[in-house]
Formats: C-alpha cells, structure tokens, sequence
C-alpha cells in the first residue's frame, strides 16, 4: 500500500472542516473500495475487471485507488486475503465456540458457519471459490482449504482415539477433504441458484455429513492407512 506521506491531501483526504480525515476514515475508505472490488473481480474475473469499474463502484477515482492499493494486481491481492481471512475467522470463532462438544456438534458448527459465512459475503465467496478465480486467489484459498482441512482431520483422530478405534493417519485426512468439498460445492451450488436458502443448504449439507460419519466403514478407513 503506497503511503501518502506528506504529499497534498486530495479533496477525499479531507474532512468537512478542511483538516485530514483521521485514519479511521482512511481505513473505513479503504474497506470501501475494497467491497466494491471484490464485487468487481467477483463479477468479472480479474482479467476483465477494470480499475475505472472498480473506481465507479465505489463512487471514486483512479488515482484514489492506485494511491491506496498501488496496482490492480495488488487490489486483487488484498481482495483475496482479506476474503480468505475473514472466511478463516469465522471458521475459527464456530471452531473454539463448539470447543468440548461432539465430533457431529463440532462439524455441524464449522459447516453452518461456511454457509453462513457465504450468504452474508457473497461476492467473497465467489472470488474465492468462483471459477474465474486467478492470480493470489488460488494459493489464498489452498490455504485456508488445507488449514480447515486439517483441523477436521484432527478432530476424526480424536474421536477415533476416544472411541478405542485404531488410529486414523491418511484416512482422516480424506475424509476430512470430503467433508471441506461438500461445503464448497454445497454453498456454491446454493448461491449459484439463487431461490435455495444457503441456511437451508447449510442444515442440509450437516445432515449428509453427519450420516456419512455415522456409517464409515472402518476396515475400508484401516485400508486406506495401510496403503
């Protein structure tokens, strides 16, 4: 992000009184333009995206947006993180708030906040797992897919351990990929119909998941670890 420094504040840098905007302002202005751009590349793909739509998104100006983000690439860029961290914090606060209860409570709390996650940030959603996704998009989202991976993992090694069953190694891992995969595809399916509840989608996904929990073969489990 290129820092104004002492230069001329522009007219948007200032506030009523003709002094500069504090940094809260700056920041909200910020977080502004990058919803509108989000939208953008969301809609458009990052190749067909336009510094000049972004900028009338979000009712302001080139130069304003290449001031802040630098380049479109490092719009891109920020759009993607910031996408894929708030999708990570979501996961993490129904993580630790479901802390202590079942395997099925634990999963039902991460897959519920997925959805939820996605019908409140939709262009988010797209960006990251939308099929125009390109440049930082992929590796952002490989990132947080692996990290909730891994957590579900863990907690099937877990319930595995408490349940005096052999220990999971490869197995969880790929369950634990399916479980990830339904989300996705579950919550992009129910965004891309438009009429279909992503809570609704959401319950429902749960539901799948918790029955294919309940009836795991586990000498297939145990044979995909002596692999």
């Amino acid at each position: 992000m290129i820092d104004a420094g002492s230069a001329t504040p522009s007219p948007e840098d200032l506030s009523v009184t003709g002094r500069p905007r504090t940094r809260a302002a700056t920041h909200s202005r910020e977080a502004h333009i990058l919803d509108a751009a989000c939208a953008v590349f969301a809609e458009a793909g990052y190749l067909a995206a336009t510094m000049e739509a972004i900028a009338a998104r979000a009712h302001s100006t080139k130069p304003t947006l290449y001031a802040h983000f630098g380049s479109k690439e490092d719009l891109y860029k920020h759009c993607s993180e910031r996408a894929a961290e708030s999708l990570a914090r979501q996961l993490f606060d129904a993580n630790v708030a479901a802390e202590g209860l079942s395997l099925e409570h634990q999963v039902r709390a991460g897959t519920l906040a997925f959805f939820d996650h996605a019908a409140a940030h939709p262009h988010e959603f797209r960006l990251l797992f939308g099929s125009e996704a390109s440049g930082t998009v992929p590796a952002a989202r490989h990132r947080l897919m692996t990290a909730a991976t891994d957590r579900i993992a863990h907690l099937i090694r877990e319930f595995a351990t408490s349940h005096g069953q052999p220990p999971w190694g490869a197995s969880a891992t790929l369950c634990a990929s399916f479980i990830v995969g339904l989300a996705v595809e579950g919550a992009r399916c129910a965004l891309g119909t438009g009429s279909l509840s992503p809570r609704l989608a959401g319950e429902f996904a749960t539901s799948f998941t918790v029955a294919a929990l309940r009836h795991i073969d586990i000498s297939l489990a145990a044979a995909v670890d002596t692999e």
